[in-house]
């Protein structure tokens, strides 16, 4: 679904209603005037008079619904016509500077576990930000291009709406016992990374097409994350000894940096060889025999638990919009 869009139409030729616009501030610095469209929750108008532009700012289905919990195509196309028709400019001609789209996903455990357990993938060129009073709640990824968003998406619901806004999001399919998480892109160039570098227009995200292309994409920007791999601890502690706790920690991290089990073992059985001064011979081998029994305990897991493709999947094909 669409959430935060930012689109300006240059050279506009309708004369702006200002009827149901509120005035906010003057930069004068700037020769820019700043207007707030009064919804659910507030929507920016910005007037640019030196270079002749108008901007259009802000996260559609909270101005439109008050929430962004569930916002399909059939009520984003409503919130723009609502928007043109108070404003008497039409805003579907205007370029896109920026805009996001994502899904929600139910989860069977809390979000921060998922959230976590993500890490960009060795080699995307993606940088990781998390601050620190949202730790465990928010973490995002970006590059020149896009950001990419994993977040508890009922944490907003819970501590920030109040209970009549709250009633409006559980008829929209919210359960206040149940889980979920939200993968968004925010397109910081939506031209480069969809469109061969041209310019995007905004009636493109009412478009069917396009719709399914974001979808792909989604499922796509996703796989540029990697969801750490995590090794079971042994249920009885007879098992679970200071060696096997070492082997454990080091296995762990080796298969979430991309090295095999054995890739472990072969480079435990290096330092050992190296140890020439130290071990004999026999020395040597009673530890390799160690080695090779403590990491024969360890249950490797073959895929992470923290995946969210199907359930990003799942999601995907419930937000189909005829």
């Amino acid at each position: 679904m669409i959430d935060f869009i930012s689109a300006t139409i240059s050279g506009c030729k309708d004369t702006i209603n200002f009827s149901h616009l509120v005035l906010e501030s003057n930069n004068f610095k700037y020769n820019r005037t700043y207007y707030a469209i009064d919804g659910c929750e507030e929507m920016k108008i910005i007037i640019m008079h030196n270079i002749g532009e108008i901007r259009l700012k802000g996260s559609v289905p909270y101005f439109f619904q008050g929430h962004n919990f569930t916002f399909d195509r059939k009520k984003f196309v409503q919130a723009i016509e609502y928007i043109n028709t108070i404003t008497n400019i039409d805003f579907w001609q205007s370029d896109i500077d920026e805009f996001e789209f994502g899904v929600i996903m139910e989860v069977p455990t809390t979000p921060r576990n998922y959230i976590i357990h993500h890490t960009a993938k060795q080699g995307e060129r993606l940088t990781q930000n998390e601050k620190g009073k949202d730790k465990g709640k928010f973490r995002w990824w970006e590059d020149k291009t896009v950001s990419l968003k994993l977040y508890d998406a009922g944490r907003n619901i819970k501590t920030k709406q109040n209970e009549n806004r709250k009633q409006v999001i559980r008829n929209a399919g919210w359960d206040d016992d149940k889980e979920y998480i939200k993968f968004e892109i925010h397109y910081k160039k939506p031209h480069l990374c969809l469109n061969n570098g041209k310019a995007m227009k905004l009636y493109c995200l009412a478009n069917p097409e396009w719709e399914d292309r974001l979808k792909e994409d989604l499922f796509e920007q996703y796989q540029r994350l990697y969801p750490y791999k995590e090794i079971a601890i042994p249920t009885d502690k007879k098992n679970f000894g200071t060696p096997n706790i070492y082997a454990h920690t080091l296995t762990e991290l080796a298969i979430n940096m991309d090295c095999s089990p054995e890739e472990v073992k072969g480079m435990l059985y290096n330092t050992i060889n190296n140890a020439t001064t130290t071990l004999s011979k026999s020395d040597k081998d009673a530890r390799k025999r160690e080695v090779t029994k403590i990491q024969g305990t360890l249950l490797t897991p073959t895929e992470s638990q923290w995946d969210l493709r199907n359930n990003l999947q799942e999601a995907i094909n419930k937000t189909c919009t005829p």
